[in-house]
């Protein structure tokens, strides 16, 4: 081989290791197509892009153009197994939840479907074997029920018998806490945050151990109704509880008409409009029980003119940050928690906007290497992918991925790319 030849070859093997690219996990968006529920799985690399892997049918029935923008009104209607082995959704549409294996190329397959335990599955979280599943009975304002189930080494889901446990009004997120103990349940209407006792045989304690009010209304403040959750273990063995609070329930039960300013500006807000949204941090202790640290933490400077539905939250790796979706006004805003507490500060009233303010911000989870903020768009199906800057909580737009239905996905979730041994 003459030398310009070798040094063309060498050339070109260095340039395709430069632009090599790693994978780093799977993202998977549920498009809650009513025919069949499917989930859109991408590739997601360690520059944070996207590639398309396909479209997964789940077994179940979404509620489709039914369910409107924000089909489930809930967090966690997509989420995964506590290895990471297999995604677990809910289909609203016929009251069942799936279970579907991780290949290793991050395509799903399709485990088996089971009853939720209610007729309208909003909200799964795992633990070892243990899965739990809240649901309503029927609308946002119906009661909810919580129902228990085993995952085999298979990934197949199977009911735990005297699992059922009755709630006051629709759940809207239920988490572990890290060690398993204990599941923390928020209610949708009441503003409920409560702790049920996880026992031995997997079976939750008859009542709640631990129930608190979200943040009040007053005279000048709308009702606080929780959507997201975020559990945080701290370094003295409590976890913080992070709950996010829309505001666009007047202290009257009623909704409050739009300013022409926010009609003009925003297209979700074409009718009736919200309070500034807000944040909350409750302390868990040992014993579950709940203490409010930082209550009714605004996402902007006053109860008039800040981010609107602030509805979903994740953290950094190391829970020093916490960015949540606003859907009214289209944002993303950040705020910092302290670790040693569990308190919360705005730091940023928008990360993130389009300019146009119409991408109905939703579910959002962070990337398998906890560097990237991963967001869904209920109203195009869009992927968003933010670079999440450690130190300073900032984000910087990667791009958005389109292919998940249009209008009325929901869920997302990350899952670690399979390494070999």
């Amino acid at each position: 081989m003459n030398k310009r030849l070798l040094l063309g070859v060498v050339l070109l093997s260095a340039s395709l290791c430069a632009n090599a690219k790693d994978i780093t996990g799977g993202v998977y968006v549920a498009t809650n197509n009513a025919e069949e529920n499917s989930i859109v799985a991408y590739t997601q690399y360690d520059d944070g892009t996207l590639s398309m892997i396909g479209e997964f049918p789940t077994g179940g029935a979404g509620n489709g153009m039914d369910g409107g923008l924000d089909p489930l009104g809930s967090a966690y209607g997509l989420w995964r197994s506590w290895d990471d082995k297999y995604v677990l959704v809910a289909n609203i549409g016929d009251g069942t939840v799936s279970s579907l294996s991780v290949q290793d190329d991050l395509s799903l397959e399709v485990n088996n479907v089971i009853e939720a335990g209610g007729a309208k599955p909003k909200a799964i979280d795992a633990f070892e074997d243990l899965v739990y599943v809240a649901s309503s009975e029927g609308n946002n304002d119906a009661p909810g029920v919580l129902k228990g189930f085993r995952i085999d080494d298979t990934g197949r889901l199977s009911e735990i018998p005297d699992s059922l446990r009755s709630l006051g009004d629709s759940p809207v997120s239920l988490e572990f806490t890290e060690d398993g103990k204990f599941l923390a349940v928020v209610e949708f209407i009441t503003g409920m945050v409560h702790t049920y006792a996880v026992q031995d045989d997997g079976l939750l304690s008859e009542d709640a151990v631990s129930s608190i009010d979200s943040p009040l209304p007053t005279k000048d403040r709308f009702l606080a109704i929780p959507i997201g959750t975020k559990l945080i273990t701290r370094p003295d063995g409590n976890s913080t509880l992070l709950v996010t609070e829309t505001r666009y329930i007047t202290q009257q039960y009623s909704f409050h008409p739009s300013s022409e300013a926010s009609k003009e500006k925003y297209p979700f807000l074409k009718e009736y409009e919200g309070q500034t949204g807000s944040m909350s941090s409750y302390d868990i202790d040992a014993n579950g029980q709940l203490t409010l640290v930082s209550g009714d933490v605004l996402a902007g400077d006053d109860y008039w003119g800040g981010e609107q539905a602030v509805c979903w939250v994740t953290t950094s790796p190391d829970g020093t940050f916490a960015w949540t979706t606003n859907a009214h006004t289209s944002s993303i805003s950040t705020y910092s928690v302290d670790p040693a507490d569990g308190r919360i500060a705005l730091t940023e009233k928008i990360a993130f906007q389009p300019s146009d303010y119409n991408e109905y911000f939703a579910d959002m989870d962070m990337s398998a290497d906890g560097n990237f903020v991963n967001v869904i768009s209920g109203n195009t199906g869009k992927t968003w992918v933010f670079k999440a800057d450690h130190e300073t909580g900032e984000l910087t737009l990667v791009d958005s991925y389109e292919g998940s239905a249009e209008v009325h996905s929901y869920g997302l979730v990350t899952i670690p790319a399979k390494t070999g041994d």
